[in-house]
């Protein structure tokens, strides 16, 4: 078995869960309460559920298929961009039935990282861009307790110490994004067009 086929351990299950969660909340925020609140409940009781051991394929098809519904009754047929939102959530709602190995858990953190910046198409508020940078930074210190965990090294080890080596990390690449944000221009429309939301 190869070490990212390896079964996750608790400590790094319960950090990649976090991210998602902090991830999907501020994109939460922006859905309908009811569509939010359905979302946030599945994701409760797919976590809940998957936590022992994996759901069957069979199941896993079956709440696809009934969350795709949900979000089509709720949402209504027209695609667009808080279709999208709202598939994006609750896709996101139900990837944690199917993180088991750090593979899964590098798959589940790097899909997280769409919502924050789904929600930024939905509302560019301080609220939004708190959340987002909080869920940005926890799924940065949980690839790293991801890559510690692949190494090898104790999960358990100093939160604080793991912290450091992500706020480096952030540090290193905080010049670039600052010289990409000021030296290249942004263009004034969006690549596509929509008549509205």
């Amino acid at each position: 078995m190869s070490e990212t086929a390896r079964r996750l351990d608790a400590v790094p299950r319960a950090c990649v869960l976090l991210a998602a969660a902090l991830a999907l909340l501020p994109l939460l925020l922006q859905l309908p309460a009811t569509l939010a609140m359905t979302t946030g409940a599945v994701a409760l009781f797919v976590t809940a559920a998957s936590r022992r051991r994996p759901l069957a394929a069979c199941v896993r098809l079956l709440r696809g298929g009934a969350v795709l519904a949900g979000v089509f009754w709720l949402m209504g047929t027209r695609m667009g961009r808080d279709t999208g939102c709202a598939l994006l959530a609750a896709m996101l709602a139900i990837k944690p039935a199917e993180t088991n190995t750090l593979r899964d858990a590098r798959s589940l953190v790097g899909f997280a990282l769409f919502a924050p910046f789904a929600a930024f198409l939905l509302d560019q508020g301080p609220a939004s861009m708190v959340l987002g940078l909080l869920a940005a930074l926890v799924a940065l210190f949980c690839l790293q307790q991801l890559a510690d965990a692949e190494a090898g090294l104790p999960t358990r080890a100093s939160a604080l110490r793991r912290f450091g080596g992500t706020a480096r990390l952030v540090a290193l690449g905080l010049p670039l994004l600052l010289a990409g944000f000021w030296l290249f221009p942004r263009i004034g429309t969006p690549l596509w067009g929509g008549p509205d939301r």
